[in-house]
């Protein structure tokens, strides 16, 4: 099984890295993606409004109370809330980088497959350095990560999403065990911010 991962892990390396190169020139679809999160909460319920309890075994990861606890994430709008997170700090740094933090806050209703910082660290320090230096590349990257609707972890036995940088998420699994694009566990599902719902996952997705 570790085999397979670290396999899946190189290939998603190369396919960041052409992300980047194709990003830092052309159209990432970054402004496509402004809008849509922008007008997510309209006719749309919170996500907050859902009271399914987080499950799997990475929700131990969390703090159990204070700052970066699934209580005090809960109570944050979805930056504010993983930026000191012990589990989720690489995403809020690569989502600053790209110029994303913003809209994810404003947004309402939205879903985030959220890599770990141990998604972040399974690609070598040089590779993800370019990436991180891509703003255009990183955006698109990190977009694919983000559905402009509320996705449940009920609903992870068999879907397909949008996400926003036009490419679809696909789902899978049972019995509260999913993967994401058939190689990406979700690790604690049905986390919850004031404005978002979080399913997260220990590798980053990279767009097909």
């Amino acid at each position: 099984m570790r085999g397979t991962t670290l396999a899946v892990a190189t290939t998603a390396v190369a396919l960041a890295l052409a992300l980047g190169a194709c990003g830092s020139g052309g159209d990432t679809g970054d402004g496509a993606a402004r809008e849509v999160v922008r007008e997510s909460g309209e006719g749309g319920a919170a996500a907050g409004g859902d009271t399914a309890e987080p499950f799997g075994p990475g929700c131990s990861d969390f703090p159990s109370r204070g700052a970066g606890s699934l209580d005090a994430m809960a109570d944050q709008t979805f930056t504010t809330a993983i930026a000191d997170s012990p589990v989720l700090g690489r995403l809020a740094e690569a989502l600053e980088r790209a110029g994303l933090g913003e809209d994810l806050d404003t947004a309402v209703g939205v879903t985030v497959f959220a890599p770990t910082n141990e998604a972040f660290d399974m690609y070598p320090d040089g590779e993800m350095d370019d990436l991180m230096r891509d703003r255009d590349g990183l955006a698109y990257l990190l977009n694919y990560h983000v559905v402009a609707d509320a996705v449940g972890g009920a609903d992870l036995g068999a879907g397909v999403f949008d996400s926003l940088s036009g490419g679809q998420v696909r789902t899978s699994g049972s019995t509260g065990e999913y993967v994401v694009d058939d190689y990406a566990p979700v690790v604690c599902a049905d986390v919850r911010t004031a404005n978002a719902t979080v399913h997260v996952v220990d590798m980053l997705l990279i767009p097909s």
